[in-house]
């Protein structure tokens, strides 16, 4: 399962796919969590994003003491714990006695515990009330227990209104639309196949007349659309996309069947996915066709190496080559550090493509989950990250590293250029680490001490050494490494900073 991107930058940047203005990075913003169950994923946000106000809203007193404590020691100040179930925030929202203003970023994930329906009702009801003209509300939940659930709607959604050729056709159509789902379950395969055959639909439709027949897709269109709310895409950035999410036999009737009321229905049994992460805006949200006003606020970057980009992408509905002189332009600049779409334009390697393909290759970078949209505010200057003597962690949230133990986990660190936490290898967070405490010169002496507490753990000493002991010459070299593959990098997203 793929897990939801809840940063706002990635959420206004699926939104407009859909033609959604996004709100600008830098521009204050308020976002609040609904059932809360992790604070410290929500304090890393808020400490990559500065300028917005954060609410987390849990029902265990114990969990929002904790969490409220953690962001103190962190030096978050821009987040809110409070303990209250979705009908309590509702309840005081409406009396006003709760201090919520309006919101840019409501998100609700009940994907693994789903609330009661009195709850989530309250939830659809804040999103009516407290979102703002250009807010954006994210729902995450189970579609159906599993996907047969899924076909057994559409079969008895469709099946009963057939005549005998349509129904026929409907079975062909299912056959290219379940290529996922009858991959799994060869039985039905068979079945399908010989009903297809022998021109005798029923056949397979009588597999399906037991059991509840619903989906929570359809549900959550007919409970939003009402209150105002139009759906603005999938928080997993690729799913937006027929030609990459969907089997290419289906493609064309998944095109076919958008204006249809059980088009998401349909697309979760294509997709063979039982939990959605579904992103909603105001129907009366600002919109635009023009690609400057809705990709040209962003930065984009690469996280990883540039070495561990693919040459292509291989996705259900076709493979796309990355080896083209612009995509090796364009991943070369972006793994170095985020850039805006006017710094790919003066870059010299970029400056004999047309804009319109430049545009349309940092967007099939994002689709593909090789390059992010970021929010890129805070880039060091190339010539103060010339200085590395004495680099220090930036942000009081980063410096937490500095007092804490690094085992042989990635550990998290806020970026305020990428507008959420960042993974960092626990190789770099130690020397990172090493770096803070007494700079470059000292370097190794630093990080010996934390090399030979690593020894006594032997797989993380060989995840983050390559060795069982320590010693200077190890040390030595992960500095050097670090130094030479990585720390430009760390620098540009605002890990490190120069003293």
């Amino acid at each position: 399962m793929n897990m939801p991107n809840l940063s706002p930058v990635s959420l206004s940047y699926v939104a407009a796919l859909r033609s959604v203005k996004p709100r600008m990075p830098g521009k204050a913003f308020s976002y609040a969590l609904v059932d809360c169950r992790d604070a410290e994923g929500l304090i890393g946000l808020a400490a990559s994003n500065p300028e917005g106000q954060f609410y987390g809203f849990t029902r265990d007193n114990a969990a929002c003491a904790n969490a409220q404590e953690l962001a103190k020691a962190r030096h978050v100040n821009n987040v809110r714990m409070i303990c209250a179930a979705p009908r309590e925030i509702l309840a005081h929202a409406n009396k006003d006695e709760l201090f919520l203003p309006k919101l840019d970023y409501l998100i609700c994930d009940e994907s693994d515990q789903p609330l009661s329906a009195l709850d989530r009702n309250a939830v659809f009801d804040l999103a009516a009330t407290c979102l703002g003209v250009d807010g954006l509300f994210v729902t995450g939940y189970k579609s159906n227990p599993n996907v047969e659930s899924t076909l057994r709607f559409l079969v008895r959604e469709f099946a009963p209104e057939m005549n005998v050729n349509q129904a026929n056709v409907f079975l062909t159509e299912l056959k290219k639309l379940g290529k996922l789902y009858f991959a799994e379950r060869k039985d039905q395969a068979q079945a399908l196949d010989q009903a297809i055959q022998r021109h005798i639909p029923d056949e397979f439709f009588a597999l399906f007349d037991g059991g509840e027949a619903r989906s929570a897709a359809f549900d959550t269109i007919v409970a939003l659309h009402p209150r105002g709310l139009a759906y603005a895409g999938d928080t997993h950035i690729p799913a937006n996309y027929v030609e990459l999410a969907v089997p290419q036999d289906a493609q064309s009737i998944i095109v076919g069947c958008r204006e249809n009321p059980l088009y998401e229905a349909i697309k979760d049994f294509t997709l063979n996915r039982t939990v959605r992460h579904d992103i909603w805006r105001r129907q009366g949200a600002s919109l635009s066709a023009n690609p400057v006003d809705l990709f040209g606020g962003f930065s984009y970057g690469i996280t990883c190496a540039s070495k561990d980009v693919p040459s292509q992408f291989a996705a259900e509905g076709k493979t796309i080559p990355l080896d083209s002189p612009l995509y090796k332009a364009l991943i070369e600049l972006m793994t170095l550090m985020p850039v805006s779409i006017g710094d790919i334009l003066i870059y010299p390697e970029c400056k004999g493509f047309a804009v319109s393909d430049i545009l349309e290759a940092v967007q099939v970078l994002v689709a593909c989950g090789v390059a992010r949209p970021m929010r890129g505010l805070s880039i060091t200057e190339p010539e103060a990250i010339g200085s590395i003597a004495q680099p220090r962690l930036a942000g009081s949230y980063n410096q937490y590293l500095g007092k804490t133990t690094v085992q042989g986990e990635t550990f998290s660190m806020a970026s305020a250029v990428l507008g959420d936490t960042i993974m960092v290898s626990s190789r770099d967070a130690l020397v990172m680490q090493a770096l803070d405490r007494a700079g470059l010169a000292n370097s190794v002496s630093a990080l010996m001490p934390e090399l030979e507490r690593l020894s006594d753990l032997p797989e993380a000493a060989q995840q983050v050494m390559n060795a069982a002991k320590a010693t200077p010459e190890i040390a030595q070299q992960m500095v050097e490494d670090v130094v030479s593959q990585s720390i430009v990098k760390w620098y540009a997203y605002g890990l490190l900073q120069a003293a």
